[in-house]
């Protein structure tokens, strides 16, 4: 008896500490399978240009050879991709990274989850595929923008962030 209201008290307090627990969000390292988070690619003195994909968008396919091209351009910076196809489509995801070989940490989630971080993290909704978030070296968001964004635009706005910073 002791153990059913254990169940039914702990079990429904567990899942809400977890809903509101950033860690609780379904992303995982594509290669590993291991949980892993946005912040654990945060900070270190570097920029982090954040692509959210799928690989059903014809915008990302589009785009990602410009990313590929870019990444490690930028001693300061570096890139982290987040696929959107969730376990269903995973060896689609899979098949998409080895396309375009890219070789910057992939994480896999699905749109609701990363709705939620987007909520969460810059009080605006997931709009859809390809979005662009830009931490500074201090790991806090300074850009977002749904769509395509030019490598060039990324390059400079760093740029311009790091030289006014250094100014300072």
């Amino acid at each position: 008896m002791k153990s059913t209201l254990l169940t039914k008290i702990i079990a429904p307090l567990i899942l809400v500490l977890l809903a509101f627990n950033g860690t609780a969000l379904a992303f995982t390292d594509i290669k590993t399978g291991k949980t892993d988070l946005i912040s654990n690619h945060l900070g270190d003195k570097k920029w982090t240009i954040l692509e959210i994909w799928g690989s059903d968008c014809s915008a990302c396919r589009k785009h990602m050879p410009e990313m590929v091209k870019f990444d490690g351009k930028l001693d300061n910076a570096r890139i982290l991709s987040v696929s959107i196809d969730g376990e269903k489509k995973i060896k689609a995801a899979k098949k998409f990274i080895d396309e375009y070989e890219m070789k910057f940490p992939t994480l896999l989630s699905n749109p609701s989850e990363v709705d939620t971080w987007m909520k969460r993290s810059l009080e605006e909704p997931f709009i859809g595929t390809p979005t662009f978030v830009v931490f500074n070296p201090e790991g806090k968001i300074v850009a977002a923008q749904a769509g395509i964004v030019s490598t060039k635009v990324i390059e400079k706005f760093i740029t311009k962030k790091t030289k006014v910073k250094a100014d300072k």
